[in-house]
């Protein structure tokens, strides 16, 4: 495998690194690799004891299609595929953790989270801003790509409780092979209950 220790990629800081620091007093200093990520330039406000942290003054956005090559530096936004490509993690088989509040973004860019050349990623914990339709969309996506939500909570803290945060974590596909059997024998029952009516 491919993986430099622990990496972590922290979407939407704001300018908080709480979550960073967390994770290094939990796991140790110097385990994990930090990128982090934020359209404000919050670089001064990092800890300095925050080992192995790089910051990235850029936000998320819907990968391009039709992106080929290595992207342009400097835009204020990039898609995952293209912000692996200029972290120079293209050969990287797992990202441990994927924390991400982008204020709406998630429902645009889940997608490009289980696309093809983006490394595996284990962990998710999104905050989820005020579900439009494409919800349920968004969690077959992520259910269909290997993953169970392991966490919910409603963020109460810093709004009316219309945000959530959610974790979720990717398991092997045979996880889900029972589940699978189940639910075509529930659709042939039904299917076949319409039938005779």
């Amino acid at each position: 495998p491919n993986h430099p220790g622990c990496v972590v990629y922290s979407i939407g800081s704001n300018g908080d690194f709480s979550f960073e620091w967390g994770m290094q007093q939990a796991v140790g200093a110097g385990v994990c690799e930090f990128h982090i990520f934020d359209m404000g330039n919050y670089t001064n406000r990092m800890p300095a004891d925050l080992q192995r942290a790089h910051f990235h003054q850029w936000g998320l956005a819907r990968q391009d299609p039709n992106a080929v090559g290595v992207p342009k530096p400097g835009q204020k936004f990039y898609g995952l595929k293209d912000t692996v490509k200029l972290l120079g993690h293209e050969n990287l088989d797992t990202i441990d953790v994927f924390k991400i509040d982008c204020e709406k973004c998630e429902w645009k860019t889940f997608q490009d989270w289980v696309a093809p050349g983006i490394p595996s990623l284990q962990q998710i914990q999104v905050e989820a801003h005020n579900a439009p339709p494409q919800a349920i969309t968004f969690f077959d996506t992520l259910e269909e790509a290997g993953y169970v939500r392991f966490h919910k909570e409603p963020n109460i803290q810093f709004n009316d409780g219309s945000c959530l945060e959610y974790a979720l974590l990717k398991l092997d596909k045979e996880f889900f092979a029972l589940r699978n059997e189940l639910k075509k024998i529930k659709n042939n029952a039904i299917v076949d209950s319409d039938a005779k009516k």
